[in-house]
């Protein structure tokens, strides 16, 4: 089985990760993972880059996935690829409100008003010099609130397996395609 293969999720929604990890792990297969794949003092922005380099990416979706800047900057980097919607692997979890307009509005909603908030406090501060980084940490969040409605158009149209299979049918897939 191919083993390039990054897992995209939350921290808080660990429980559930973990049973995915540990399902394949007693396969053989490892996954790229944040928590065993960072050494101390590493950067993370490199290591959330690397997902455009694999094969698959296994996203966890969930209402806490969808409100992260990480987890949506992976998003951002895989969305960078023309071929991306062949790659990504989504799980979605209960609680990510994907299906219908108003929901997905709500994330849109979200995502702009944590835009202006940090728009507004950059403002605020009015030093460019010491406000650099954080500029680039709003041209993220504005990318973030471009994005997320063509992100989660994609994926309330594909046919996610149930959390109840869905590490069958991702060992279907990538065993199918190594």
């Amino acid at each position: 089985m191919n083993k390039n293969i990054f897992l995209s999720y939350c921290w808080k929604d660990e429980e559930v990760v973990n049973e995915i990890d540990n399902y394949f792990k007693s396969r053989q297969v490892i996954f790229q993972r944040d928590k065993r794949d960072i050494e101390s003092w590493e950067s993370i922005k490199v290591f959330m880059k690397r997902i455009r380099k694999s094969s698959y990416a296994i996203l966890v979706i969930s209402d806490n996935y969808l409100k992260s800047v990480n987890c949506m900057y992976e998003v951002l980097e895989v969305m960078k690829d023309e071929n991306y919607r062949e790659r990504i692997l989504t799980v979605v979890l209960n609680d990510a409100l994907i299906y219908d307009a108003l929901s997905k509005a709500k994330y849109i909603k979200y995502w702009k008003e944590k835009y202006s908030e940090l728009y507004d406090t950059i403002k605020e501060i009015d030093d460019n010099q010491s406000t650099i980084k954080l500029l680039e940490e709003l041209k993220k969040t504005k990318e973030i609130m471009n994005n997320i409605g063509e992100f989660m158009a994609i994926v309330s149209d594909m046919n996610n397996p149930s959390i109840n299979n869905v590490c069958e049918e991702i060992g279907i897939k990538i065993k199918n395609n190594s």
